[in-house]
């Protein structure tokens, strides 16, 4: 598989009101995030609340969003489990759904060792049909993949790169290094604060949760980056910050926001998983307004 450059959205899972899985909302958000010029579409991750799906519903997820994406842009898979042979059984079920790319990271609740972690990956890595992606983002698994460790596995055939989301420049940059050994091995940024400087230092995408709001935003954001128009890559970060806006709601989910956001653009429904709760009439205001500033409804033609 080609590396891939650009935007990756890690696509929300579309739910309707009594929990199920909303087909017409997922075709709709393919479409919208695809006509935004996005290169890859990652399923179940921490948007798409792979956590709170059974493996049924994970499934048909893939299979759903392969058939809407006819082959227009690749599809990646998250595989977060909490053992290693869950996390190899699961992969073997989202590759037969039509999952070009495997992205796994490290199993949470218990805390392991680098050397388990290696071989985690790497036993994942050789056991799958389709290559693999890391995923770093200790804030929601305990674990940090030391850039040791990644060096490491950088070797293992068919490990194609990481996704990092810690947000934390210094690591991230230590990533980046793997690349002077390992030129055909992706790093990408998945925290919007940091995602301009992160491709000014070399990143080879970004993989933004505001990209099922903003896409062409996004899009536009990594194009001014790689043509090195700085100016514009500035002016296009700020309005992704101001935009971030939407995720944060006093003390609700920045997944409810995010929902919330991309059913004000008339795509799909806001429902989240419970226990997680609706956004009230004030907080759907505040998220409408964060929207309104960066002019969505405008190039939505909403109004």
């Amino acid at each position: 598989m080609a590396l891939i450059k650009g935007v990756i959205v890690p696509l929300i899972t579309p739910l309707s009101a009594d929990g199920e899985i909303d087909e017409k909302g997922l075709a709709q958000l393919v479409e919208y995030v695809i006509e935004g010029g996005v290169s890859a579409i990652f399923l179940l991750g921490s948007c798409g609340e792979f956590p709170a799906l059974t493996t049924e519903e994970k499934v048909h997820v893939v299979k759903l969003t392969k058939r809407y994406a006819q082959g227009r842009v690749p599809i990646l898979v998250g595989v977060g489990e909490t053992k290693t042979r869950r996390a190899v059984v699961l992969s073997e079920k989202v590759v037969e759904a039509g999952a070009d790319t495997v992205v796994a990271s490290a199993p949470f609740y218990y805390h392991y060792t680098q050397n388990e972690l290696l071989s985690h990956f790497t036993t994942i890595a050789r056991a799958s049909k389709v290559p693999l992606l890391l995923y770093n983002i200790p804030q929601l698994v305990s674990h940090t993949l030391a850039p040791e460790t990644v060096a490491h596995l950088a070797d293992v055939e068919n490990i194609i790169g990481l996704k990092d989301s810690a947000g934390d420049m210094e690591i991230f940059q230590s990533y980046l290094n793997v690349k002077r050994d390992h030129p055909n091995f992706g790093i990408y940024q998945g925290a919007e604060p940091v995602a301009a400087v992160s491709l000014i230092r070399g990143a080879d995408g970004v993989v933004l949760g505001l990209a099922n709001v903003a896409p062409k935003l996004c899009v536009e954001l990594y194009t001014a980056a790689r043509e090195g128009r700085l100016s514009a890559l500035w002016n296009l970060h700020d309005r992704l910050i101001r935009l971030r806006a939407v995720q944060v709601q006093d003390h609700k989910s920045w997944l409810t926001g995010l929902k919330t956001a991309v059913s004000l653009l008339g795509v799909c429904d806001p429902t989240v998983s419970a226990p997680f709760e609706p956004l009230t009439g004030e907080q759907v205001v505040s998220v409408r307004q964060a929207m309104d500033e960066v002019g969505l409804f405008k190039a939505r033609g909403l109004y």
